[in-house]
C-alpha cells in the first residue's frame, strides 16, 4: 500500500510541476513611455477636456478642451513628473505629478497631492492617443 501511495504521490509533484518556459511578457512602462500625447478620456463636444503632449526633447504642450493652453517643458525622476508651463514668456514651475501606469503603457495615471493650484489633489487617468 506505501508503494502505491508513494507512487501516485510522485506522478502528482511530476504532473504539477511548474514550466521553465514560462511565455508571459512582463510588461516595463518608463520615462521614454511617457512621450506621446495623452488625453483626458472625459469628453466636452467630443473634445477631451484636457490633453498633454509629451515630446522626447523635453518639450510639450497642455491642451485644455482642445487649445494650447500653454508650452511645457518636462522632467521624469523615477516615478514623479515635473512640469513647468510658460506664461507671458516666461518659464515656471506647473506642479509635479506622481504617475503610474495602471494597466499597460497606454493608460498613464498623474497624481498631485492637494495645492494651491489643485486644492482637492489631482487624480487623473488619461489614455494614450
Amino acid at each position: 500500500m506505501k508503494k502505491i501511495f508513494f507512487l501516485v504521490l510522485t506522478v502528482l509533484i511530476v504532473a504539477c510541476s511548474s514550466d521553465d518556459d514560462n511565455t508571459s511578457e512582463v510588461v516595463t512602462c518608463d520615462e521614454s513611455s511617457i512621450v506621446g500625447t495623452w488625453d483626458n478620456p472625459v469628453l466636452f463636444e467630443g473634445e477631451p477636456v484636457d490633453s498633454w503632449e509629451f515630446n522626447s526633447n523635453g518639450t510639450g504642450n497642455y491642451y485644455f478642451f482642445g487649445d494650447v493652453f500653454s508650452e511645457i517643458t518636462w522632467s521624469e525622476n523615477e516615478s514623479v513628473l515635473s512640469t513647468n508651463i510658460f506664461f507671458e514668456g516666461i518659464e515656471a514651475p506647473f506642479i509635479d505629478f506622481n504617475y503610474s501606469f495602471p494597466s499597460g503603457c497606454d493608460v498613464m495615471n498623474l497624481q498631485a497631492d492637494p495645492n494651491e493650484d489643485f486644492p482637492d489633489g489631482f487624480d487623473v487617468n488619461y489614455d494614450r492617443r
